[in-house]
C-alpha cells in the first residue's frame, strides 16, 4: 500500500509547485489515474504545513476521523446511541482502518463520504427529512466521485437498492431538494472532467474511465489472478480483532426480538453483500478495497457487543477466540521478530512493549473467565494499544535506521553539481525512489541491464547492489559514492517479518566526476583507504612467507 503513496505525494506536490490545479501529474507527465481531490487536499496540506509524508498523511488522518463520526450518525439513525458508540469503537480499532488511517492515499476520504451519503440515504427514507437531505446527499456523493470515481456511486446506491426493496416505498423527498442534489452532484463531480476535456480532450476521459476503472474490472492488467473468494480472508486478517465475532453476530441480530433491529441488520448485511458481488466478480482484487464496508461491518458488531443478550455460544466462542489470542501475544512476545538492533527503539521502549502484551494477553484471559460483551469490547479496544505503540514507537525507530534519508542527502547533493543527471536502479527494497522523487523531484529509471547506462555518455546515479557496484569499478569513469545498510520495506508488513532476510548493503555509485567536496574528499579517504588496506594484505602475506 505503500508503495502507492508515491504517485498521490508526487502528483500533489507537483500542483504546488507548478501553481496548475488542473492536471495532476506524476513525474512531469500528466497522471489521470484518480480524480483530483486527494491531491489537492494534500496540496493544500503542503502549502499550509510544508511539503512532507507527515502534511500528506493528515489528510487521511482527517478523513478517518471524519469516516469515525459518519458512523457514530449513521449508527444513530439504524440503532440507538449506544450502538453507534460502540460500533464507532470497533471501526476506530480496527486493524485494517488502523493502517489505512495513516496512508496518503484517496481511499479513507472514500469512505468518508459514501458513509456519509448511505447516512443520508436512510435520513432520505424516514419521515419528513430536513431540506437540506437531497442537496447534502448530491454533495457527499460529488465528493466521493472527485476523490475515486464510479465507485462513490455504487456503493451508495446499492445501499439505496436495499432500501427501496426492504421498505417498498420511495424516498420522501420533494422535487427542488431532489433537482438541487442533481445539481450539486453535477457541479462537484462533472465540472473538473469538463475542464479537462476543454483543455486535453476526451483521451484523459477515455483513460480514467475505462482503462483505470471498467479495465480494472474486467482487464488482466491490475492486481489480478486472486480467487473469487479473496475478500472473506482478507475481512478476517484487516477486521482483527473484531473480525471473528462478526457471523456470530449476524445470527443473533438477525434473531432478534426488536423488529427495528432486525431490519437495520438487514439492510446492512444485504448492502455489504451486494457490494461484495461486483468486488469479488472483478478481475483487479485489492484488500484495502473493502475499506467502505468497514463502517457498515462495524456496526454490526457494535449492536451485537452493546445491546444483544448472549447465549451458552457465544460464551464459548468468546472463551476460544480470547484464549486464542492470548496464546498468540505469548508467542509473539516470547518469540520477537529478529528485526536487526539498529532498526528497533530502545531497549526500555521495546520492554514497555513488552509489558503492553502480556498485560493485554493476561485481560483476555481475565475475561475469557467471565466474558459480558461489555467486558469484551473494553479489552479488544484496549488491544489496539499494540498497534499504536508500533506506530509510535517501533516504526519512527525503523525509518530512521533506513537508509533512505540519507540517499536523498546524497542524491540532492550530486544533483546541485550536475543538474543534468539521472537516476537509475534494478532493485529497489528500501523503496528510497519514492523519497527521492518527492524531495528531490528526480523520477529513477527502472532496468536491470545497467551496463549501457553505465558507459553512456549521459550522467547516471545508480542504485546498486555490492555485486554490480563491483563490477562498475572496471568502468574508467565510475565513482563510488557511499553504500548503505537496507532492510526491505516489507519488514513492515507481517509476511516480510516472517521472511525477513539478514540487513543487506546498496550502493549509490555514478558514471561521471564531480566538483563536489564533499565527494571529493570521500573519494581520497577511501582511496587512502584501499591502498592502507593493500599495505596490510601484502604484509599478511610475507609473514605468511
Amino acid at each position: 500500500m505503500e508503495r502507492a503513496e508515491i504517485y498521490f505525494l508526487d502528483a500533489a506536490r507537483a500542483m504546488v509547485e507548478s501553481g496548475d490545479w488542473l492536471v495532476p501529474r506524476y513525474q512531469g507527465q500528466a497522471f489521470f489515474d484518480k480524480p483530483p481531490l486527494a491531491y489537492w487536499a494534500m496540496a493544500l496540506s503542503f502549502l499550509w504545513l510544508g511539503a512532507s509524508t507527515g502534511a500528506a498523511r493528515l489528510v487521511a488522518v482527517l478523513a478517518a476521523l471524519g469516516a469515525v463520526a459518519a458512523t457514530l450518525w449513521l449508527g444513530r439513525l439504524l440503532f440507538d446511541r449506544r450502538s453507534a458508540l460502540a460500533g464507532g469503537l470497533v471501526l476506530a480499532t480496527t486493524l485494517a482502518f488502523l493502517s489505512l488511517a495513516r496512508l496518503a492515499m484517496s481511499d479513507m476520504l472514500l469512505a468518508l463520504f459514501t458513509t456519509i451519503s448511505v447516512a443520508l440515504a436512510v435520513r432520505a427514507f424516514r419521515p419528513d427529512p430536513p431540506g437540506w437531505t437531497a442537496p447534502a446527499l448530491g454533495l457527499g456523493l460529488g465528493l466521493g466521485f472527485l476523490a475515486k470515481g464510479p465507485i462513490a456511486l455504487l456503493v451508495p446506491g446499492l445501499a439505496v437498492v436495499v432500501l427501496l426493496a426492504q421498505r417498498r416505498r420511495r424516498p420522501t423527498i420533494r422535487l427542488p431538494g431532489a433537482m438541487l442534489g442533481v445539481l450539486a452532484f453535477v457541479l462537484v463531480a462533472l465540472v473538473w472532467f469538463a475542464l479537462v476535456h476543454r483543455r486535453m480532450g476526451a483521451g484523459p476521459l477515455a483513460y480514467f474511465f475505462l482503462r483505470e476503472n471498467l479495465e480494472r474490472f474486467v482487464g488482466e492488467a491490475y492486481d489480478v489472478g486472486r480467487p473469487i473468494w479473496f475478500y472473506l480472508p482478507a475481512y478476517v486478517v484487516g477486521g482483527l480483532p473484531w473480525s471473528v465475532f462478526l457471523p456470530l453476530a449476524l445470527v443473533r441480530l438477525l434473531r432478534d426480538g426488536d423488529r427495528s433491529v432486525r431490519d437495520a441488520t438487514r439492510f446492512l448485511a444485504s448492502w455489504v453483500a451486494l457490494v461484495l458481488i461486483p468486488l469479488s466478480l472483478s478481475r483487479g482484487k485489492i484488500d484495502y478495497y473493502l475499506l467502505p464496508l468497514y463502517p457498515a461491518l462495524s456496526l454490526l458488531l457494535g449492536r451485537y457487543l452493546s445491546g444483544t443478550p448472549w447465549r451458552r455460544l457465544d460464551r464459548v466462542w468468546v472463551r476460544v477466540c480470547l484464549a486464542a489470542g492470548a496464546a498468540a501475544l505469548a508467542v509473539l512476545a516470547a518469540r520477537l521478530p529478529p528485526v536487526p538492533e539498529e532498526w528497533l527503539p530502545s531497549p526500555s521502549v521495546r520492554a514497555f512493549l513488552l509489558v503492553t502484551v502480556a498485560l493485554i494477553a493476561l485481560a483476555f484471559l481475565a475475561v475469557a473467565a467471565r466474558p459480558t460483551p461489555g467486558r469484551l469490547l473494553a479489552v479488544l479496544a484496549g488491544s489496539a494499544a499494540v498497534s499504536l505503540e508500533l506506530a509510535a514507537f517501533f516504526l519512527p525507530a525503523f525509518v530512521a535506521a533506513q537508509p533512505n534519508r540519507r540517499i536523498v542527502e546524497d542524491v540532492g547533493r550530486e544533483r546541485v553539481y550536475r543538474p543534468d543527471l539521472a537516476l537509475a536502479l534494478c532493485s529497489d527494497p528500501p523503496r528510497a525512489r519514492r523519497d527521492v522523487l518527492f524531495h528531490v523531484r528526480l523520477a529513477a529509471v527502472e532496468r536491470c541491464d545497467l551496463w549501457p547506462l553505465a558507459a553512456s555518455e549521459r550522467p547516471y546515479l545508480f542504485l546498486l547492489r555490492p555485486a554490480e557496484d563491483a563490477s562498475f569499478r572496471g568502468i574508467p569513469a565510475y565513482r563510488h559514492i557511499a553504500t548503505y545498510r537496507t532492510l526491505p520495506a516489507s519488514a513492515l508488513t507481517f509476511p516480510g517479518l516472517l521472511r525477513l532476510p539478514p540487513p543487506q548493503d546498496m550502493v549509490l555509485g555514478a558514471n561521471f566526476a564531480t566538483t563536489d567536496p564533499v565527494a571529493l574528499r570521500k573519494k581520497n579517504k577511501e582511496y587512502r583507504q584501499e591502498i592502507h588496506r593493500g599495505w596490510e594484505e601484502a604484509a599478511r602475506a610475507a609473514r605468511r612467507r
